[in-house]
């Protein structure tokens, strides 16, 4: 029952905010996210994707110019507290519209605390994050700064009750501008639900729906639709030998 309600809510979450939508687009989305324990405390991670629009939904007839909407590098270490609560400090990088004359590069900072807990078959994530933003336009000749606070709840579950390499996985994110004139408080939100297999210990593989919107202000929204695929890679540095 669980299950049925919280997919129900992350596809009423998709169809309300497409309901006003102003732009749209559909691509893919491929990442790779890989960790390592370095010991019963501490472990590394390293989270890169592409964003690749290929079709606008609006108009599927128009000529597209399909290229890199995002690139993104993410490098963190976390301290785990327990075996529930994390704090993770990471550096960004990220480029925005890279064929574009006007593309802007972002250096980043954040800092994050994630709590963990299980519900029966479910394992739940919490995650509150604050984005420190350095970010410069090619075409301006200063570098701006802001931040922002973002909130994601997540879980995941074998598929089938008995022992299974296949589970699937949700989450939803919303994201918040916390600095002064801002054009919108609530400024962008993430949706992803997938189906994943586990190979091995180390080894997974997801391919599933990311829904992603941009608010641009005056009640517009920039909506993209991605087919992600995602290699998550993890190994154990702390096991002795």
């Amino acid at each position: 029952m669980r299950r049925v309600v919280f997919t129900s809510v992350l596809v009423l979450s998709f169809f309300n905010r497409t309901a006003a939508q102003s732009t749209s687009v559909a691509g893919v989305f491929p990442t790779l996210d890989h960790s390592g324990k370095l010991s019963d405390k501490f472990e590394y991670s390293l989270y890169y994707f592409g964003a690749l629009p290929l079709v606008s939904i609006k108009n599927p007839d128009m000529n597209f110019d399909a290229n890199v909407l995002l690139l993104y590098s993410e490098q963190a270490l976390t301290w785990n507290l327990n075996k529930r609560l994390s704090l993770t400090g990471s550096y960004v990088y990220q480029r925005e519209r890279i064929a574009d004359n006007f593309y802007a590069n972002e250096n980043r900072t954040h800092i994050q605390a994630t709590y963990k807990h299980n519900l029966n078959s479910f394992n739940l994530k919490h995650r509150l994050r604050f984005d420190n933003r350095f970010i410069r336009i090619q075409s301006m000749d200063n570098t701006s700064y802001t931040h922002r606070l973002r909130y994601l709840i997540g879980v995941d579950a074998p598929i089938s009750s008995k022992k299974s390499d296949l589970y699937f996985s949700l989450y939803e994110e919303a994201f918040f501008n916390t600095f002064k004139n801002a054009n919108a408080v609530y400024a962008e939100n993430w949706a992803y639900a997938a189906l994943g297999r586990k190979f091995n210990e180390k080894n997974k593989i997801e391919a599933g729906l990311l829904y992603i919107t941009w608010n641009t202000g005056l009640k517009n929204w920039f909506h993209q639709y991605y087919l992600q695929l995602t290699w998550i890679s993890r190994l154990d540095f702390s096991r002795k030998v």
